[in-house]
């Protein structure tokens, strides 16, 4: 008997649990029809509380007798029913959508509000095995990773699918049985939209020529996959903790991350553009594997992804930001990525990096050193920017630079064209003016590192 296999697959699964308050959406179809009918006949045994929704889109020919029959229903078997009419198809003109996209959206807000307003734990819609294969087959001929061959999951937040793991004929059955009355939605005959498609035409072929099992077999399978999806997600998790660090509209992803399996680090990637972007809207596989480049490019290297959101190569690390509209002082500023040793020119200025021994270092006021066993690659030559912090020579604290070269007396002007070099995430030197005390050669260094400036001659050639 269909209701105690229900009763049954509502325990097994976890789907509804005693005394919950659950809202049906409720269009007065097979389906629907078929759910409410088995949550009453389950009703006193988990001592649920029921109610309807029905959404009334003013599109369909007999629209407002179908309303007329859902709230007939739900009188007769005493629950009580909510309602609204609304014009969808100038709701989907309106916001540019697709008449199902808007359908949908409306739906469900609609749900959201009676929830809300009436105390509803829950909304139950009637989305049944057909409905998931359909979902599947669709997903993979568009192209889909492995949660759209998942489908449609049995619980979704407050959003509950009880009768999932039935075929339509099974519900229908069940109604004709019972000589239970409902509505017929003509619009599933036609194949105008592609999930109609799928019904009509694509699961009849593939039942006669291929597999007259096939929902099932296709049901087995999301069922495995929903079982890999949660180990992967369980990793996901545990990779978040250590690599993913959210900084108010910035998130952060340490740099193995990219050595990391493809399924986990994608994951990650996602998650961290949907944390800084709001959605993922428009976001694709190009987009993710773009992103895995950038850990591999230098330092300071953009890329834009969608929506003014962007990923900025930091040491190794990859930033995922909201991309700021640069000031005209900003869209002059030096940023220059310098591999130690080399000779360099830098806005008329020749700079030398090399390693020396501790004979080598002589007193001239164009040098610099610095304890090399500390630095090594590469060095990040830039103009000053706003937060910049460093430990002065000679002191115990941190100070902002802004504050030491006040102290100092240096112009505005002049401070804005002043060298810093900067090494991973520390300010090293303030070229000419002071070198951090953080990176200072002690009795202990075993390799020094020079940094030299030199004014270069108008006739020097770069």
């Amino acid at each position: 008997m269909l209701t105690n296999k229900f009763l049954d697959t509502l325990m097994k699964e976890e789907i509804i649990g005693k005394e919950d308050r659950i809202l049906v959406a409720f269009s007065g179809g097979i389906d629907s029809v078929a759910l409410l009918c088995l949550l009453l006949e389950v009703r006193e045994t988990l001592g649920l509380r029921l109610g309807a929704a029905h959404l009334n889109h003013g599109f369909r020919e007999n629209a407002d007798s179908d309303e007329a029959f859902c709230r007939s229903f739900c009188e007769e078997k005493k629950v009580p029913f909510f309602s609204r009419k609304i014009d969808v198809a100038a709701y989907a003109k309106a916001e540019k959508m697709s008449f199902e996209m808007a359908g949908r959206t409306l739906r469900y807000a609609f749900f959201e509000k009676v929830m809300d307003e009436q105390g509803f734990s829950k909304c139950a819609t009637a989305h049944h095995l057909d409905d998931q294969v359909e979902t599947v087959l669709l997903n993979l001929v568009r192209g889909t990773g492995l949660k759209g061959l998942t489908g449609i999951s049995p619980v979704r937040g407050r959003y509950i699918r009880p009768l999932l793991f039935y075929k339509k004929s099974e519900l229908l059955g069940y109604l004709e049985k019972n000589q239970i009355s409902y509505r017929h939605d003509h619009t599933n005959d036609e194949v105008e939209y592609q999930r109609n498609r799928i019904r009509n035409e694509v699961l009849p072929y593939l039942e006669k020529y291929f597999n007259a099992d096939v929902s099932q077999s296709i049901s087995r399978m999301t069922g495995l996959l929903v079982e890999d999806l949660k180990f992967i997600e369980r990793e996901v998790e545990k990779a978040k903790k250590s690599f993913l660090h959210e900084d108010g509209e910035q998130v952060r992803l340490s740099k193995e991350v990219k050595e990391l399996p493809y399924a986990i680090s994608s994951r990650l990637l996602m998650d961290a553009v949907q944390k800084v972007k709001g959605n993922l809207k428009d976001i694709e596989e190009v987009h993710i594997r773009d992103l895995l480049q950038l850990f591999l490019k230098e330092t300071g290297k953009k890329l834009d992804i969608k929506e003014g959101v962007q990923g900025r190569n930091d040491y190794g690390d990859l930033l995922i930001e909201i991309k700021k509209e640069k000031t005209e002082r900003e869209n002059t500023m030096l940023h220059e990525v310098l591999s130690i040793p080399g000779t360099y020119h830098v806005k008329g200025q020749k700079i030398t990096l090399r390693y020396i021994e501790r004979e080598e270092m002589k007193k001239d006021k164009q040098l610099r050193f610095f304890n090399g066993d500390l630095i090594s690659g590469e060095i990040l030559v830039r103009h000053r920017d706003e937060g910049d912090r460093m430990r002065p020579f000679g002191m115990n604290g941190y100070r902002k630079l802004k504050n030491i070269l006040i102290d100092r007396k240096v112009s505005r002007e002049d401070r804005d064209e002043l060298l810093v070099f900067q090494y991973e995430k520390d300010i090293i030197y303030i070229g000419h003016m002071m070198i951090s005390e953080d990176y200072k050669v002690r009795e202990k260094t075993e390799r020094i590192l020079e940094i030299g400036i030199f004014e270069e001659d108008t006739n020097d050639s770069k």
